[in-house]
């Protein structure tokens, strides 16, 4: 629900009520989209696919433009989703509809439903999120039929989908969380760290734990112009990540949100790597992967180097701070040697008609790299990055860096109400899909919800949410959106807990669901835990 005058944050505020449609830029657009419209209602949906493409693709390379009318980019992408349900484009479909509801859900914060639902452009709030979990279902139940193995506990799953096991590889990973909690009011923190902490010591691993919300130091902090107070603590996540992968001491560094446990500690991360890159080649890639080291070398020494580069930043200020940093990050991707992709690689895909912007991330460093380099789920509306597995690459850094500017002066990315989940789908999908739509008319198919590039980036791969980010019926239940945490599971995630039920439940599902790990005897004396057994 859109919050009360005094539930907002004082970051919010410059932004509530805020309309720019009425601008020249956005007028000229309306009458765009009501060439779309047209063709739509002349049934002559491939060409209105195309010209709502090419209408919203000059649009989307600011974000901070389009997120001054985001209703009006919200309805375009919308009808975009429509044109490619009429095509049967399902999973096209359902990308475009994610996409559609970023800008929606902004609007929806800033200024309400009835706001989007009585504006000139066509859109419905209720009707598109619907649309969304409709398509998302479609998706996740071809999935399911197609790849059984996706519905098996995480332990039986690893057993079917990677013939020898991982556990051998002996990769140095690097856990990472941000545990803000009151311990006079929740036993959250604790717990996590203990549970953490346990299944790190059993795979060789390290915890990375913090108890505020870190902020990544570097020369271009300046340009973080907001007040921290004013910032989400969500975007923590991507400076806890860097702060990580900046040590230069890890093969893959995992994100874990404080309220998520491990439940069957038998399954190793090196696991849920192989599972993810088997999505490449059917499993022989994994197969082949779990014998080997685990890690190239060449990703740490080259990581290394460029974050020394980083750190130490230009000799002399520059007129452009940002661009010299954009320029170190390119130079870095065409200097770098040819991998030998013949290992793990998913291949690439390059977009045939790609809207670029260099300084936002849209460039070939990202269409061009075909390795795993982020690993995450789908929940029943879109990427979730309650879980994410990173690995420590010039890849990465450059990435996690583009989500991070994306926070720099005033940008309205920084108040969504999906935070750094949105910045990442920008990237991440946005490119892809749009150049996908406007390619229709050269006969190309669907995206393959099965495939290695299911509308994201070749560089990511996605599991089954059931594998790393189930929740507890009790929340999943209220989402509607959630995998539903069962016995044998590997994660459980009690993300939007207290928002579906109180304070005093959320504690007791935690400690529930922990000691099913954990021994009470033996940490009955716990000093965090002595006031909540």
């Amino acid at each position: 629900m859109p919050m009360t005058e005094a539930q907002v944050p004082p970051g919010l505020r410059q932004w509530l009520g805020k309309d720019y449609c009425g601008q020249d830029q956005w007028i000229a657009f309306h009458g765009g989209l009501a060439d779309v419209v047209k063709r739509f209602n002349a049934q002559e949906f491939g060409p209105a696919l195309v010209a709502a493409a090419e209408l919203l693709s000059p649009v989307v390379r600011d974000p901070h433009s389009a997120f001054g009318c985001a209703t009006a980019v919200a309805s375009t992408v919308s009808l975009a989703a429509q044109c490619a349900d009429q095509l049967q484009l399902p999973v096209l479909s359902a990308r475009l509809r994610q996409l559609s509801a970023i800008f929606g859900s902004f609007d929806y914060q800033m200024k309400g439903e009835d706001y989007l639902d009585q504006s000139p452009w066509p859109i419905n709030w209720m009707d598109n999120m619907q649309g969304i979990l409709r398509s998302m279902t479609f998706m996740k139940q071809h999935e399911l039929q197609a790849e059984p193995w996706r519905g098996m506990p995480a332990r039986k799953a690893v057993a079917e989908r990677v013939p020898h096991k991982a556990g051998s590889r002996g990769l140095k990973v690097a856990i990472v969380s941000v545990c803000d909690y009151d311990s006079s009011q929740t036993p959250l923190a604790r717990l996590s760290q203990l549970n953490k902490e346990a299944y790190a010591r059993m795979h060789g691993y390290e915890v990375v734990m913090y108890d505020k919300a870190p902020v990544f130091e570097d020369p271009l902090s300046e340009l973080l112009t907001e007040p921290p107070s004013h910032r989400p603590p969500a975007w923590s996540k991507v400076d806890a990540l860097l702060a990580t992968m900046a040590k230069g001491q890890h093969d893959w560094v995992m994100w874990m949100d404080c309220d998520s446990f491990f439940m069957d500690p038998e399954v190793s991360l090196e696991d849920m790597v192989a599972a993810a890159e088997s999505r490449c080649d059917g499993g022989g890639a994994a197969a082949k992967a779990a014998t080997s080291s685990g890690a190239d070398n060449g990703d740490l020494a080259g990581l290394k180097s460029l974050v020394n580069q980083w750190l130490a930043g230009p000799e002399a200020r520059p007129d452009d701070l940002l661009s010299w940093y954009d320029d170190l990050l390119e130079r870095d991707w065409q200097t770098r040697p040819a991998r030998d992709r013949s290992q793990t690689s998913c291949g690439t895909l390059p977009p045939l008609a790609p809207p670029v912007n260099r300084t936002l991330g849209w460039a070939d460093w990202l269409f061009a790299e075909g390795r795993p380099q982020v690993i995450a789920s789908e929940d029943g509306l879109m990427l979730n990055t309650g879980i994410v597995l990173v690995r420590a690459s010039t890849w990465s850094w450059q990435f996690f860096q583009k989500v991070r500017w994306m926070t720099f002066g005033r940008s309205p990315v920084t108040q969504h109400p999906w935070w750094e989940q949105t910045a990442m789908v920008y990237l991440l999908q946005m490119p892809f899909v749009l150049s996908h739509a406007a390619a229709w008319n050269q006969q190309l198919k669907d995206f393959s919800p099965l495939g290695p590039h299911p509308g994201y980036a070749p560089a990511v791969a996605m599991l089954s949410q059931k594998h790393i980010n189930g929740y507890p019926p009790i929340v999943a239940s209220a989402l509607l959106t959630h995998e539903v945490f069962e016995p044998g599971d590997f994660i459980v995630s009690f993300s939007g807990c207290k928002v579906y039920s109180s304070q005093e439940v959320c504690n007791q599902l935690f400690l529930n669901y922990f000691f099913q790990v954990h021994s009470l005897e033996e940490l009955a004396k716990d000093p965090g835990l002595q006031a909540w057994l």
